[in-house]
């Protein structure tokens, strides 16, 4: 016998969803009401139409029979070993962690927002009314990221793992489909705020699993996720090793990562070469202009990430990475990039102003190289002057050069 569903009753009993977990008997009555309207359609999507033809006349009454005694006689849900496929379909759907939230007291309590509501507690009653999305999803990381800086810059990492926030929209991914077609990587904030989350709650190998099926989904050719390939392997590199946070980064831990997708990408993917170049090159930015602001890396380490940018065609950078070898640094790369002054003057001022800031870094830390080795060094500082010229800063070009060079060298 199948049971109309009337629309008040049903509001009323699905409004209580939001209001916390469900009682015994409320889960059997939203279950019964869901089943008995859904379970043909369902049959036919999960069992196959000869499957129903056979036992829509036997079947299905003798369960809805043995449902109803299971009820009566222990005032329980039916056991998941005597329902259909359609029966434990809907059960798996109500134990669902979005339809009953207990508390937990080991979680990083989060602040209320403007409107005087828990963060949490927003994101929850969106995905229940079906009203997430990726943009809404960053936000609510945003939000949480934002409240934990707030409070304390002490121990980030693990006070974001506390929130529990990372877990919350994988879960929301996973139970909406957005995890499947791995759509949700078109979104490169949300991308790069859920892989720090879940880096932080230690559930690292999401984010590589991934990776790893956007790697094996890619032919030879252009691709058409060369961006979100190129996203997702900077979000993994630099939380291996922990660049987003600030006074704790660890260059082993970025270098390992990179070495890792490289041997997981197809050496003929277009794409994949597009992500490594890309990942390597802002790797490198970490690796000299930021040189100063985390410690030394390991040689072994270093040497296989300058191997893996040789065929990269990026000589500014390879030049630069000589200069700033852990324990063997040299400036003859740096010398011979340099040298051809004329051509530097009339590329400079088209330069992209992050190549502009490389360039003048590599000069400062060439002369500070020379200088170091007992080498005259002031051909280099002239050049470092002329090319402040070369962006119209008139008068002030030399004051601004000297400016540059003092805070580099300090650093």
């Amino acid at each position: 016998m199948v049971f109309l569903t009337h629309p008040r009753n049903s509001l009323k009993l699905l409004s209580r969803i939001n209001q916390g977990p469900l009682t015994n008997s409320e889960t059997e009555k939203l279950y019964d009401r869901i089943t008995s309207s859904f379970r043909k359609t369902l049959d036919q999507e999960y069992l196959g139409t000869e499957v129903i033809a056979t036992t829509s006349t036997d079947t299905e009454p003798e369960s809805k029979s043995s449902v109803a005694t299971a009820a009566a006689t222990t005032a329980q849900p039916p056991t998941h070993d005597h329902l259909p496929h359609t029966a434990r379909h809907i059960g798996a759907i109500l134990s669902n962690p979005l339809f009953s939230r207990p508390p937990n007291t080991d979680r990083t309590p989060l602040v209320l927002t403007r409107r005087g509501k828990n963060p949490a507690d927003v994101f929850d009653s969106a995905v229940s009314r079906g009203l997430m999305t990726p943009l809404r999803a960053t936000g609510f990381l945003a939000t949480v990221r934002s409240q934990i800086l707030a409070e304390s810059s002490e121990d980030v990492s693990k006070r974001m793992a506390g929130s529990g926030a990372g877990v919350r929209v994988l879960r929301w991914l996973r139970s909406s489909g957005n995890e499947g077609g791995l759509d949700f990587l078109k979104h490169p904030a949300l991308v790069k705020l859920l892989t720090q989350f879940l880096f932080a709650e230690g559930r690292q190998g999401v984010p590589w699993d991934w990776l790893e099926r956007l790697a094996s989904s890619h032919a030879p050719g252009p691709g058409l996720a060369g961006p979100d390939m190129s996203c997702l392997l900077n979000a993994i590199v630099n939380e291996s090793g922990q660049l987003s946070t600030d006074g704790k980064a660890n260059l082993d831990g970025s270098y390992e990562a990179l070495a890792r997708a490289r041997d997981m990408f197809p050496d003929e993917s277009v794409a994949a070469y597009k992500a490594i170049k890309h990942v390597w090159s802002e790797l490198t930015w970490m690796s000299t202009v930021k040189a100063p602001t985390h410690p030394k890396p390991s040689e072994s380490l270093f040497e296989s990430f300058v191997d893996i940018g040789r065929p990269l065609g990026l000589p500014l950078e390879l030049a630069h990475l000589d200069l700033h070898h852990p324990t063997k640094p040299s400036h003859s790369a740096a010398i011979k990039y340099l040298q051809p002054r004329e051509q530097l003057f009339k590329e400079f001022p088209s330069m992209e102003q992050r190549t502009q800031q490389q360039l003048l870094c590599l000069v400062v830390d060439a002369a500070d190289g020379l200088k170091h080795a007992g080498k005259q060094n002031q051909w280099l500082v002239r050049l470092g002057t002329s090319l402040m010229q070369r962006l119209n800063l008139g008068v002030l070009d030399v004051l601004a050069w000297n400016s540059f060079r003092y805070k580099r060298v300090s650093e």
